[in-house]
C-alpha cells in the first residue's frame, strides 16, 4: 500500500534522515516512538510531501517513482489519499467546526456544499462533537479542536491516516479523549500511522513499533517485542528513561 525505501533528508544543520524504509501493509497501526530531534516528524511530513525528500524510493498505490520523480500531479493524488493529522489542530479559525471538515471536501474532492455537509456532520458525530458543529475554534477546548483535525482527516476517507503527535498540545486531562478517537479508528481497520509519545497507547493500539533516533530507525517489531524485549541497548535505555520518568 504504501513504502518507501532508502529515505534521506537533510537541513541546514545536517542529515535528519538517513536511509529509513518503511512498508505500511492494509490495516496497519505503526506507532514511531523515540526521542526528539530523532527524525520522525520529519519522515512523517516527507510521507506526504510537506516536505520533500532528498533521495529514495517511494511506493503508494499505482506510484511506484524515485522521490526525484514525483510530480505535481502525484503529489496532489498523494494528498488526497494520505490524511495528515497535525499536531497544533491546523483548523480555519474564522471557520466553524462543520466549515473546517466541509473545507477539504468540497475544494479537494469537489463535492458540492448539501454533499459535503451531510458527510462533515457524519464524521464530526463520529468524534463526538456532534453538538459543537457550529462552534469557532476558540470556542472549543484542544482537544475538541483535536477532534476536528481528526474528523478532516477522516472525511477525505484516506487509505492511510498520518498523526504527527496528536496529543503533544494538548493538557493531560484532554488527552484521553483524543486517543479515545484513535481507539475506535484502529478498531474499525483504518490503516495508521502515529508518531507518539504515549507509550502505554502505542503498545496498546499498535501491530508495530518503530524505534527511531538519530535520523535511523534503530528497531522495530510487534509491541510485545519492542516493550518486552527489545534487543537494542538504545531501545532499552530510552524506554527505561521513560519508565524512570513516571
Amino acid at each position: 500500500m504504501l513504502e518507501v525505501k532508502n529515505i534521506h533528508k537533510k537541513f541546514m544543520d545536517g542529515e535528519i534522515l538517513k536511509g529509513i524504509n518503511l512498508k505500511v501493509n492494509k490495516g496497519d497501526v505503526i506507532c514511531i516512538i523515540g526521542p526528539s530531534g530523532g527524525g520522525k516528524t520529519t519522515l512523517l511530513r516527507c510521507l506526504n510531501f510537506l516536505e520533500r525528500a532528498d533521495s529514495g524510493h517511494y511506493l503508494f498505490n499505482d506510484i511506484d517513482k524515485d522521490i526525484k520523480d514525483i510530480n505535481n500531479k502525484d503529489i496532489n493524488y498523494i494528498r488526497k489519499h494520505l490524511g495528515f493529522v497535525f499536531q497544533n489542530y491546523n483548523l480555519f479559525n474564522n471557520k466553524t467546526a462543520l466549515q473546517n471538515v466541509m473545507e477539504g471536501l468540497i475544494v479537494t474532492k469537489h463535492l458540492n456544499s448539501e454533499e459535503a455537509k451531510k458527510i462533515a456532520i457524519k464524521v464530526l458525530e463520529k468524534v463526538g462533537l456532534g453538538d459543537r458543529l457550529n462552534h469557532y475554534p476558540n470556542e472549543l477546548s484542544g482537544g475538541q479542536q483535536q477532534r476536528v483535525g481528526i474528523a478532516k482527516a477522516i472525511a477525505m476517507d484516506p487509505d492511510v491516516i498520518l498523526f504527527d503527535e496528536p496529543t503533544s498540545a494538548l493538557d493531560p486531562e484532554l488527552i484521553g479523549e483524543v486517543l479515545s478517537v484513535v481507539r475506535n479508528l484502529a478498531k474499525e481497520g483504518k490503516t495508521m500511522v502515529i508518531v507518539t509519545h504515549e507509550m502505554s497507547f502505542a503498545k496498546e493500539v499498535s501491530n508495530h513499533i518503530i524505534f527511531m533516533d538519530d535520523g535511523k530507525i534503530v528497531e522495530e517489531g510487534s509491541p510485545d517485542d519492542i516493550f518486552s524485549s527489545p534487543k537494542e541497548e538504545r531501545t532499552r535505555k530510552f524506554l527505561q528513561r521513560i519508565i524512570d520518568h513516571k
